[in-house]
């Protein structure tokens, strides 16, 4: 822009300012993806479509007896294809390499941790099994989703 005196101005308008956020949140990485990215981003979609796996065997469960109404049972269905899109979305952005997708990560594996240690309890083995292999799953990702070569890629640290 230039100013009355002719004299063009430092600063950028607010549309050219948005514009050019929004150029720089879309840049691609110049750096190869670690192995740490595909890792997490991984085990996040696993988890999503073990989601979407009772989601699908919940349906097939729904039924007017049970403990809760039938309302409240196609809530709980509403709840976990939409946590399964949810979560495939969080891994597929990850993948990409979008920074916002730590929280998100990290929140859901700290549901999975607390959820999965209140299953030791069981007395069927098999229960016991995928509780245990949630918690590794959970400390792995939380794990990698620290390590210095993710959090390059991500932006977070400048890359040597």
């Amino acid at each position: 822009m230039v100013s009355a005196t002719g004299e063009q101005a430092d600063s950028l308008s607010s549309s050219e300012t948005s514009t050019k956020i929004v150029h720089v949140s879309d840049q691609q990485s110049n750096m190869p993806r670690p192995i740490s990215v595909v890792i997490v981003a991984a085990l996040v979609m696993l988890e999503a479509l073990a989601v979407l796996g009772y989601a699908i065997s919940y349906l097939g469960n729904l039924s007017s007896d049970g403990v809760v109404n039938v309302g409240g049972q196609v809530f709980m269905l509403v709840l976990c294809l939409l946590l399964a899109i949810w979560q495939g979305s969080v891994a597929v952005n990850f993948f990409k390499g979008r920074a916002f997708t730590r929280a998100p990560i990290i929140v859901w594996q700290l549901f999975q941790l607390i959820l999965s240690v209140s299953f030791l309890s069981s007395n069927i083995p098999m229960v016991k099994f995928a509780a245990v292999a949630a918690i590794v799953i959970a400390g792995l990702s939380v794990v990698l989703l620290f390590a210095p070569k993710t959090t390059a890629f991500l932006g977070d640290r400048p890359s040597h």
